[in-house]
């Protein structure tokens, strides 16, 4: 229960954060940022005492995300927002090691995956409603 109540605080202060620093950069730019950034943390866990083959399944998820944060950033950001939420799978998939037994603190997918899908739904309204906006020119 803790996880899940501090997951949506850190969801909120996220998304408060990202609103405040769009002053500065764009969302989108935030967004992919977010995206690469929670895309390694599996890979960090994966290197204390994890087989090899679990390390390199992590890294190869974390450079699939990382591409999509790239291919999002240049063509469509709603693939941002999707790749978000995606991780938020991919939390799930570690939770009691579920499908992916990589050692992390029993806490942390249930943590991540609220954090992903609140941010994750949050960018994709935001994303969705600037495409509903046309250029007047």
């Amino acid at each position: 229960m803790v996880e899940a109540i501090s997951g949506i605080f850190t969801a909120f202060a996220i998304i408060i954060l990202s609103r405040v620093l769009s002053k500065y950069f764009t969302t989108k730019l935030i967004a992919a940022t977010i995206l690469v950034a929670i895309a390694f943390i599996y890979v960090g866990f994966s290197l204390k005492d994890n087989p090899v083959n679990l390390i390199v399944l992590e890294i190869g998820v974390a450079l699939i995300l990382y591409f999509l944060a790239i291919i999002g950033y240049t063509r469509n950001s709603l693939l941002i927002a999707y790749g978000i939420i995606l991780h938020g799978l991919w939390d799930i998939f570690h939770h009691k090691g579920f499908l992916i037994g990589t050692d992390i603190p029993y806490y942390w997918p249930s943590f991540c995956f609220i954090i992903d899908i609140i941010d994750g739904l949050y960018f994709l309204i935001i994303f969705k409603r600037q495409k509903s906006i046309k250029p007047m020119f």
